[in-house]
């Protein structure tokens, strides 16, 4: 009877000890499971600041494209108003040439 009541109080703190053990890989499951939804919070709020920093830069991008397709209108307008003004000048030149030429003649 010594036997079994040793083999008995052997058992039961074995089953203490391994209650225990359940117990702290239960807290320390608890515990990953509190680090990684953190973590993934963290990931998550970082993730909506870069999707927001994205559509800012592909807005400016967008705006940039605009402002420099307007900046080539532009600078056609001033090419053809520099050609149109080079002909003019060309003709006045050769009217100018040509009264001279009459007035020598003359």
């Amino acid at each position: 009877m010594y036997v079994a009541r040793t083999k008995i109080t052997n058992l039961e703190a074995e089953v203490a000890t391994l209650k225990d053990k359940i117990e702290e890989a239960k807290s320390e499951r608890e515990r990953a499971e509190v680090d990684l939804n953190a973590q993934f919070v963290s990931k998550n709020r970082d993730s909506a600041s870069k999707d927001a920093e994205f559509a800012e830069l592909k807005r400016r991008l967008f705006e940039a494209h605009g402002k420099n397709e307007s900046l080539d209108k532009d600078l056609e307008a001033e090419k053809v108003k520099a050609e149109t003004a080079e002909e003019a000048r060309k003709a006045a030149e050769e009217a100018r040439n040509i009264s001279t030429s009459a007035l020598n003649v003359a």
